[in-house]
C-alpha cells in the first residue's frame, strides 16, 4: 500500500426530520386497518359506525366541499388520524359513508325467472328512494356536481356501476329472450329507468313506493305489470 493516505468517504446515515405526511400533504396514504398485518388492537366497528355517521350528518350540512375531516372526527368522538387510518382519503370516506347509508342495494343471486329478478333489483336498489329520504337523495346529487375525476370514478365503480351492471344484464336478457323492444341497446334500457327514477324523485321531487317504481320500469321496458 502507498504511503499516501487515501482519503475514504463514509456514507453516514441521514436523520431525516419528520414532515407532515398523508393525503392532506400529498405523501403516502396510512394503509387501511385491514390492510395492515396482525399487529394491534382488532378493528372497532363501533368507531367507523361513528364516523360514517357522523360523515353524513355534515355532509347534509356542509355537502363535499364544506367536509372537514377534523369536524368529522370532532363529531365523532375520535381522532383524525384514527379516520386517515381506516380511509385513507376524503373520498374513501365519502363514498364509504353513502355506500353504508344506501343499504345493501343489490339482490339475492339470479333465480332465472327474469321479472322476478327484476323486481329484486328494484326493490333493493330504489329502497333508499322510497323511503323519503331526501337529505340521502340530496347528498348524492352533490357528489354528481362535484368537479373531481377521482371522486366520480370512485363514486361511480362502489356506488353505480354494480346496480346498473345488473340492470343491463337483466335488459340484454329480456331482449334475448323476446320479451322487450329490441331496436335499443340494453345500456340505453337500463339508464333510461335508473335515470327515469333518480329524475321522478330526485329533481321533481315526487315519492314514489316500490310498487310505483316497478310500475314505471316494466311500463318504460314493456314488461307485464
Amino acid at each position: 500500500m502507498s504511503g499516501a493516505s487515501r482519503s475514504v468517504t463514509r456514507s453516514t446515515p441521514r436523520c431525516e426530520t419528520p414532515g407532515p405526511s398523508g393525503p392532506a400533504h400529498g405523501g403516502p396514504a396510512p394503509l387501511n386497518d385491514r390492510e395492515r398485518p396482525g399487529r394491534g388492537r382488532p378493528r372497532d366497528a363501533s368507531i367507523d359506525q361513528a364516523v360514517l355517521d357522523a360523515t353524513i350528518v355534515l355532509l347534509g350540512a356542509h355537502g363535499y366541499t364544506g367536509l372537514r375531516i377534523e369536524e368529522v372526527a370532532r363529531t365523532a368522538g375520535t381522532a383524525k388520524t384514527t379516520i386517515y387510518r381506516r380511509w385513507p382519503t376524503r373520498t374513501h370516506l365519502v363514498v364509504a359513508a353513502i355506500e353504508r347509508a344506501l343499504g345493501g342495494r343489490l339482490p339475492p343471486p339470479a333465480t332465472g325467472d327474469l321479472l322476478l329478478d327484476l323486481d329484486r333489483l328494484i326493490e333493493a336498489a330504489f329502497a333508499p328512494l322510497s323511503k323519503g329520504n331526501a337529505g340521502l337523495v340530496s347528498i348524492t346529487m352533490d357528489i354528481h356536481r362535484q368537479d373531481d375525476d377521482g371522486l366520480r370514478a370512485t363514486y361511480r365503480s362502489r356506488i353505480i356501476d354494480p346496480v346498473r351492471q345488473r340492470a343491463i344484464a337483466l335488459a340484454a336478457r329480456a331482449q334475448r329472450e323476446g320479451i322487450v323492444r329490441n331496436d335499443l341497446a340494453p345500456q340505453v334500457l337500463a339508464d333510461a329507468a335508473i335515470g327515469g327514477l333518480v329524475y321522478r324523485t330526485a329533481i321533481l321531487g315526487e315519492p314514489m313506493t316500490t310498487a310505483q317504481a316497478k310500475e314505471f320500469v316494466h311500463g318504460l321496458m314493456g314488461l307485464p305489470g
